[in-house]
């Protein structure tokens, strides 16, 4: 089985639960503070490590007190390190969750948004079919190295989850990235404030008319909207959130490494609802290996 190259940042993750977010200028108490390694490829990472799929978490380890803590707690996860740069150190993420679950970020990049084209030198490229990357790192001054390795490897199938960041792509990237064909992974309020489309159905077309290739809108308790050559919606169960941080990183993960199994897209997706859902009723991005096994026996 040939692997995919997850691209992308491993950085902590401050998680403060919050009863809501504070106006400007006012003063809250946090009701309490966790910190763990996230960013949106280690969170896509772990859930393919949790399905024994094939991949290289191709995140920068950088020079700093957040890169040692990362370094560690990578190694205690089980991920290789695949990069160390003496560059500057990692960045971190505030992730503010509200009573309700919902989720705010504040990130101070590091050495994850500055990818350098010496470090994809390295690669033995044969032994990927796919890769996966978000948003952040391609908009960062690193984004033209990703962009000029996958147009120089087009049979590389790319799985862009840009997230919020899409709005904030330079027009020249944004064209890039679409003349790779990439299978496209937004939530309903990015992909609707992206394509200024009135529903996820229309944002779904216009995607999918822009890239040629299959597009997943998730619809939180909804489920998810498929879009290739057929218009799918696949429903999913409507759980308590408890937290819904990871929950969109889980989600294309999951479809990553069922597709790696061979699996067709309606199957992957139901399933990707099935764990992200698992996700939003745990505190944190990720799951454990003990909370993966659980969950997935409580959801099947």
């Amino acid at each position: 089985m040939k692997k995919c190259l997850v691209i992308g940042a491993a950085m902590l993750d401050i998680i403060m639960k919050i009863e809501r977010l504070p106006k400007s200028g006012e003063d809250v108490y946090a009701d309490s503070q966790e910190m763990m390694v996230g960013g949106c490829a280690y969170n896509v990472a772990d859930i393919m490590k949790h399905f024994g799929a094939s991949y290289t978490l191709f995140a920068p380890v950088g020079d700093g007190i957040y890169g040692k803590i990362i370094s560690r707690k990578l190694r205690e996860a089980g991920h290789e390190i695949a990069i160390c740069s003496q560059e500057k150190d990692n960045g971190y993420c505030l992730c503010l969750v509200e009573r309700e679950g919902e989720r705010t970020f504040l990130t101070l990049p590091g050495v994850e948004c500055n990818f350098q084209r010496e470090w994809f030198h390295e690669l033995h490229v044969e032994e990927y079919d796919s890769a996966y990357v978000s948003g952040y790192e391609i908009e960062g001054e690193g984004g033209d190295a990703i962009l000029e390795f996958f147009e120089k490897n087009p049979s590389l199938t790319v799985y862009y989850a840009p997230g919020p960041r899409i709005m904030h792509l330079s027009k020249e990237k944004q064209a890039r990235m679409k003349a790779l064909h990439p299978v496209v992974h937004l939530n309903e309020k990015e992909a609707l404030e992206y394509t200024g489309e009135p529903d996820f159905e229309c944002a779904a077309q216009k995607l999918y008319e822009d890239t040629g290739n299959t597009v997943i809108i998730t619809l939180g308790a909804r489920g998810a909207y498929l879009k290739n050559e057929d218009d799918i919606l696949v429903s999913a169960k409507e759980v308590k959130a408890t937290d819904t941080t990871g929950a969109g990183d889980a989600h294309i993960g999951t479809v990553i490494a069922m597709r790696q199994r061979g699996r067709e897209y309606r199957e992957a997706v139901k399933a990707a609802n099935r764990v992200s859902a698992m996700v939003v009723g745990v505190e944190g991005p990720t799951l454990t290996k003990e909370e993966f096994q659980k969950e997935r026996e409580k959801n099947e």
